[in-house]
């Protein structure tokens, strides 16, 4: 086996191991969401009879807001340096060897919506400039920005209106009625 066969097998070692691990990292990260999804939707069912409703709001919030902050943001960051990697991969493969990969090369977009947003600025055209600005918000993380910074604003909103109502967290259960006509 000469040097060009073991550096081929090396590298298409690395691109399965990196799109295997690319992949992972967006199921694990989505799978989760999902948890925490149905978390905040038992809090907001099954919590409605006892916590004062405000409370409710930014507590029912509140597993999503973590998994925003502690597995989104981290994973797809990892995620974004795996596709990175992968897109120099591919680039490698494609002049060293003469392949023509292109599965992370060609679905490549700016990684952060703020770059993405100043990038479709940049652009002078009036219809160049809408286009690239249409480009960014059709875009799923731009959705999950909106969402999660709107998530923000209720979560607040409800701690503020819970404080101001200056009721406890827990709501008081009503005595049970006696049934009309008897008597105990």
């Amino acid at each position: 086996m000469d040097a060009d066969d073991r550096a081929v097998q090396l590298y298409t070692l690395e691109y399965q191991k990196a799109a295997d691990r690319y992949e992972n990292i967006y199921r694990s990260m989505w799978t989760i969401f999902s948890y925490l999804t149905a978390i905040a939707a038992g809090l907001l069912a099954f919590g409605s009879d006892t916590i004062e409703p405000y409370a409710l709001v930014a507590i029912a919030a509140s597993p999503l807001l973590f998994w925003f902050w502690t597995t989104y943001l981290p994973l797809d960051y990892y995620g974004n340096g795996t596709a990175r990697r992968l897109q120099d991969l591919e680039s490698l493969l494609n002049t060293r060897f003469q392949t023509e990969l292109k599965h992370f090369s060609d679905f490549w977009h700016p990684l952060s919506v703020i770059s993405g947003i100043g990038k479709a600025f940049k652009k002078r055209p009036a219809r160049a400039l809408i286009c690239a600005l249409w480009g960014q918000v059709r875009r799923a993380r731009f959705a999950i920005w909106l969402f999660f910074i709107l998530l923000h604003v209720v979560f607040l909103c409800g701690l503020w209106k819970w404080h101001k109502s200056g009721q406890p967290l827990f709501r008081e259960k009503p005595a049970a009625a006696t049934p009309v006509g008897r008597s105990r």
